[in-house]
């Protein structure tokens, strides 16, 4: 098998010295290791470090360090055991170097685990059966198997030459810090005059680094590892592993407060933990140790402090998230000025466009059509033309007023001379018609292309709101959903959190997970997770996802909404069309709309503008733009036909009380705040009649308490006026909102004898109980 290695190395020809350094490391390091005894005779971790070894170079190295260290620090017959299992591992991973399954992690620690339990056997055999002699070989065979693990995850780096399964970053630290442990186990029996342990005094010195750069939770972690090797090696308790851990737990409290007090703290822990320890002969000599690595701790400098550092996990959230917000946020943005950019330039183009056809062609053309074959026409239209213009000025006025012409209209100087009147009259009314017409189709494409291109604004402002989302509008709150977390802890439940504040500054828990069944079930389980998180919460339901809880930030106001509505004498629907919802925002959006006509179509126009309006304000998109795009895309529809609804849309924010009316060609909407009553009016037409840029919805902001009323109503409640509208608000009291509506759709009907549909939609906002 030797040989075999050995042609191995002979084929990969001239020296490669970072391959040769690597061997050199790798045989000093075994050597080390096999030197390393716990338990009062046991050695596995010279062989599990052979057998983390890739190459057929590396396990030569490797053995022969495990077999020099075996025959020097043990007897031939105790180090024979070792050495042969050694050399069936390296036959092992030799033999299965090139095949699939020697890169799985766990394949050489398990055949490690079966040669030495095999080996271990034979040997307890030899010397009799016990049940302490059974423990020993079982743990002999654990203990190297799980070195031969860790030693590769910590060495699976080095070179690069085999790669294995990847490692987290904190499962690579443990298994370099399980490394360094079993080498301080190699180190502790060297002593400087008698008394202090160097293998001890690193095992200190680690612990000071890690409670310096990882905190308290890495310090004391390190500490229970590193002691737990060290109490191994003398085999008299767990003193070390309480020592060490309490130290780094309480040093690393005041790691940021200076080196000083770091080491002064630490040096006071241990002193305070081997007190407790007075009878143990390891406390003396612990105290000579802690103070030896001290002043070493405080002999590093800074710039090997850091580097140190960089060794260890990292504890605090990283910037991944919100760089990948601000890389996120970056391509929004430029998509935002790229539509932007766009509309600015056909805008542009489009008002390039040579002006309005004048009505003077409508005069040529006929001329060009009745004169030209006339033996006058140069007389007319060359010598005399001034004259001949001034005769089509005079009539233009009774074209433009009337629509057509008669010979009568003309001058009774120019009727006498023109003998072709007749025909010259029934021309200019017939080019006037297809004026017009091409008049009406050129204003109408014209409408239709500005509609088009304002999609493009509309499309950029609504990728700024996302850029501006993208960009810190959402904050995190770690130190809530740290506190949800234990609260879940604490009642054997495990499900994802996360707490974080909407761009209203509107708390948000978020919960998911198999748990979230037996987390509903749990009584009064919002008053509980409320005083957690010291907000009143409500849950938003959300059927369609049962494994899901969105809980929100309850807010201060409350609106209690009635509509009623009665449909036109004759009709079978209603043309009037409305709806109300609360986003996740806490604002409550109501739609009212009145479809153009009455009857089916009317119905159709209305809902459909009810419903692509929702689903715009429901995405998220700022209400004026949402109204702005369905003016847009009405627009685009009336190619065939004239396609309108009027658009009344309230946004109430429960949160502060504030109010946004937007309308397109609405009725009135009267809000009753105390005893005083304003009535909020609009002069823009209904949602696909207004062109750019004149096609900016009325807008009107205000501000509610607790007991205000506001009153949405379509054309057909006030077609008979509005006082006695008025005068009903101010009489009512509040309280029952659905009467109330009803009330008022029933008086109006009377009023207009059922001649329009009547809709009246009553907001009523109270504090929340």
């Amino acid at each position: 098998m030797i040989r075999q290695m050995w042609r191995k190395v002979a084929h990969a020809g001239r020296l490669d010295l970072p391959l040769t350094a690597e061997c050199a490391v790798r045989c000093a390091l075994a050597f080390a290791l096999s030197g390393a005894h716990i338990l009062g005779g046991l050695s596995p971790f010279a062989i599990g470090f052979v057998a983390s070894a890739g190459g057929a170079v590396t396990i030569i190295a490797s053995f022969v360090g495990a077999a020099a260290g075996y025959l020097a620090f043990g007897s031939v017959v105790w180090a024979v055991k070792y050495i042969a299992v050694a050399i069936i591992i390296s036959t092992v991973a030799v033999v299965f170097r090139d095949t699939e399954v020697f890169r799985s992690a766990w394949f050489m620690p398990l055949c490690l685990w079966f040669v030495t339990l095999c080996i271990g056997l034979v040997t307890a055999a030899s010397g009799g059966w016990s049940f302490g002699a059974a423990t020993l070989m079982v743990t002999d065979s654990v203990v190297a198997g799980g070195c031969a693990y860790f030693y590769r995850l910590a060495l699976s780096t080095w070179a690069g030459r085999l790669k294995f399964e990847q490692s987290t970053e904190v499962t690579h630290t443990i298994s370099v810090l399980i490394t360094i442990a079993t080498l301080l186990i190699a180190l502790a029996g060297l002593k400087l005059f008698g008394v202090v342990s160097i293998g001890r005094s690193a095992a200190v010195l680690v612990v000071l680094l890690a409670a310096y750069k990882g905190g308290s939770g890495f310090g004391s972690a390190c500490g229970v590892a590193v002691g737990l090797a060290m109490d191994a090696a003398l085999g008299d308790g767990p003193f070390f592993s309480a020592a060490y851990a309490a130290a780094g737990l309480v040093s690393g409290i005041f790691a940021r407060r200076g080196k000083l007090a770091f080491t002064l703290s630490f040096i006071l822990a241990s002193a305070s933990a081997s007190v407790m320890a007075m009878r143990s002969p390891a406390m003396p000599p612990t105290l000579f140790e802690v103070f030896v690595a001290s002043v070493i701790f405080m002999l590093i400098p800074a710039s090997a402090m850091s580097r140190v550092g960089a060794l260890l996990p990292e504890n605090a959230r990283g910037n991944g998230v919100q760089k990948a917000r601000e890389y996120t946020k970056s391509h929004v943005d430029g998509a935002s000025r790229a539509f932007r950019d766009l509309y600015e330039s056909v805008n542009a183009a489009t008002e390039t466009i040579e002006g309005e056809e004048s009505i003077s062609c409508v005069f040529d053309r006929a001329a060009d059509a009745v004169c030209r074959k006339c033996k006058r026409s140069a007389e007319c239209w060359t010598a005399g033309y001034q004259s001949t213009r001034d005769v089509m000025n005079h009539v233009t006025p009774v074209l433009q007023e009337r629509g057509m012409v008669e010979v009568a209209d003309f001058p009774d100087y120019f009727a006498d001379e023109c003998d072709r009147l007749q025909s010259f009259a029934g021309a200019v009314n017939s080019e006037h018609r297809l004026f017009l017409q091409r008049k009406q189709l050129k204003n109408r494409l014209r409408a239709g292309q500005v509609a088009a291109f304002s999609q493009y604004s509309d499309l950029s402002e609504v990728l700024t709101e996302i850029g501006t989302e993208l960009g810190g509008a959402v904050s995190f709150e770690p130190e809530l959903e740290n506190r949800l977390k234990k609260y879940f802890l604490s009642n054997s439940l495990e499900p994802d959190v996360a707490v974080f504040r909407d761009r209203g500054g509107r708390l948000r828990a978020e919960v998911s997970g198999v748990n979230v069944g037996a987390l509903r079930r749990e009584p009064a389980y919002l008053d509980k997770l409320s005083a957690v998180l010291d907000t009143r919460l409500y849950a938003a339901e959300d059927m369609a996802m049962p494994d899901r809880l969105l809980l929100l930030e309850a807010e201060p106001l409350a609106a209690t909404v009635g509509i009623a509505y009665l449909k036109k004498r004759g009709q079978d629907v209603s043309g009037d069309k409305g709806a109300y919802f609360k986003t996740e925002d806490g604002v409550l959006h109501v739609i009212l709309s009145d479809g153009m006509g009455s009857g089916e179509s009317a119905a159709r126009c209305s809902a459909d503008a009810v419903r692509i309006l929702e689903r715009f304000l429901r995405s998220g998109i700022a209400p004026e733009t949402a109204v702005r795009m369905l003016n847009n895309m009405l627009l685009l529809r009336n190619e065939g036909d004239t396609v309108c609804a009027t658009i009344d849309l309230i946004c109430v924010n429960l949160f502060s009380g504030e109010v946004r009316t937007l309308k397109y060609g609405a009725s009135p909407t009267y809000i009753k705040c105390g005893a005083n009553l304003r009535l909020v009016r609009g002069t823009s037409m209904a949602a696909g009649l207004c062109v750019s840029p004149d096609d900016a919805p009325d807008k009107t902001e205000t501000t509610l308490r607790a007991g205000s009323v506001a009153l949405i109503v379509s054309d057909g409640v006030t077609q008979s006026g509005d006082e006695w509208l008025m005068e009903k608000l101010q009489a009512y009291s509040g309280g029952a909102p659905c009467d109330f509506a009803r009330e008022i759709v029933g008086e109006a009907a009377k009023l207009s004898g059922f001649c329009d549909d009547t809709t009246a939609i009553v907001i009523e906002l109270n504090e929340r109980e």
